[in-house]
């Protein structure tokens, strides 16, 4: 087995003390890191909050282009629907038909009286 010899100090008159000053010295770590914290929570949360108001907006034009891109196909539809041919051929499919001339003239007469 090998013997390890233990450092002991060279001044044999010194006794182990407690430092007294690390209790000043941890109030003083511990207030600077508050006082950083509330420092970069200060000048953060702002510029945080302006960030995310943003971001909101840039989502909020994307959604306002998409419905105006909507709007216009949604106005182009409602055009072609109102086309004159569109409406004709729509109206042949369900059966119905322009009068005759006869059906005109009988229609005035119908209620007047001579």
């Amino acid at each position: 087995m090998v013997e390890t010899t233990v450092a002991s100090p060279s001044n044999r008159f010194l006794k182990p003390q407690r430092d007294r000053r690390w209790p000043h010295v941890l109030s003083i770590v511990v207030l600077m890191s508050a006082v950083v914290l509330v420092a970069l929570f200060l000048v953060g949360w702002p510029r945080l909050q302006s960030t995310s108001i943003h971001y909101g907006l840039i989502q909020l034009r994307a959604e306002v282009r998409e419905l105006e891109r909507r709007e216009s196909e949604l106005r182009l539809q409602v055009e072609a629907e109102r086309n004159p041919a569109r409406l004709a051929e729509r109206a042949r499919s369900a059966g119905l038909a322009p009068p005759t001339p006869e059906a005109m003239t009988a229609d005035r007469t119908v209620g007047v009286e001579p």
